[in-house]
């Protein structure tokens, strides 16, 4: 890195946390250390906040404590074009002490929605940046120092948390979320539909999204995978498919899998079925 450009950017590391001081945009590649963590932020200027390339979630105003959630792959840019931003990030990393550990493991509904909140605390900001003035300090941080950090913010947190949403959890998905992502796995039934990418759909972090999935459909999304495979897998067979080519079209690992999973949920092997369907057929025709 050159000096110009270690004077732009400062990156501090204490245990598992790391604080980064951008003065000015561009964000740099060094900035972003690829961790899947949970980021404080804290911005010079309006940030305007996406995931992937052209999904825009919100603005982050200038002088506001934001929260981003982990697993979105955010980034960042002006939110007017002749105005630069600047930052103080602090990625955060387990292992978390008590209460703060409940509060990332289980935040409210709002937060999940944009996968990043503004802190509307002034004592959250005040924690940050206190503490933050510590780690830039050069006698370093003491992990005691650290820890007690991690636990008031842990505390404040939890109370900011209860006045956002009385049940930290949402009690089911959205209907047109859930439906979003029902069609989404419809389209895709031969893809991998991984639970990360579907949570990403949904607004929540993975861990969230399989509890609300199960409390809206009775099953988890790789239950409601397989059975829609095997319905769509009856269909094909009865239009005269191979029972090959439909484990292949399906996703199933191999033609043996395909064959457990069809046999166990309709008690007869897939070619079994494939061909009482041309018999039927057959039949109907003579």
């Amino acid at each position: 890195m050159s000096d110009q450009e270690s004077k732009n950017l400062q990156v501090f590391t204490s245990g598992s946390l790391r604080l980064t001081i951008l003065k000015r945009d561009p964000v740099p590649t060094k900035a972003l250390s690829g961790r899947n963590v949970w980021t404080l932020m804290l911005p010079t200027a309006p940030i305007r906040v996406f995931t992937g390339e052209d999904h825009e979630e919100g603005v982050v105003p200038r002088g506001s404590l934001a929260l981003f959630l982990p697993g979105f792959g955010h980034t960042l840019k002006r939110h007017q074009a002749d105005t630069p931003f600047g930052y103080t990030a602090l990625e955060l990393e387990g292992p978390f002490p008590e209460p703060m550990l409940t509060i990332l493991q289980h935040p409210p509904r709002r937060w999940q929605e944009q996968s990043f909140t503004a802190l509307r605390s002034q004592s959250l900001k005040q924690l940050f940046t206190i503490f933050t003035q510590e780690m830039i300090h050069p006698d370093g941080l003491q992990l005691m120092t650290r820890e007690l950090f991690l636990i008031l913010f842990g505390a404040e947190l939890g109370r900011l948390s209860e006045k956002e949403e009385v049940g930290r959890f949402p009690y089911r998905l959205n209907r047109s979320v859930l439906q979003l992502v029902l069609d989404h796995m419809e389209a895709h039934l031969g893809a991998k539909n991984s639970v990360p990418d579907l949570a990403k759909l949904a607004r929540c972090t993975p861990d969230h999204f399989i509890r609300l999935f199960r409390e809206a459909t009775s099953a988890t999304p790789h239950q409601y995978l397989i059975e829609r495979r095997l319905q769509r897998a009856v269909q094909l067979l009865s239009d005269g498919e191979r029972p090959s080519d439909v484990a292949t079209t399906l996703g199933f690992y191999d033609a043996s899998a395909f064959t457990r999973a069809f046999k166990t949920r309709f008690g007869v092997p897939p070619s079994q079925y494939a061909q009482e369907a041309y018999d039927r057929q057959f039949n109907r025709k003579s």
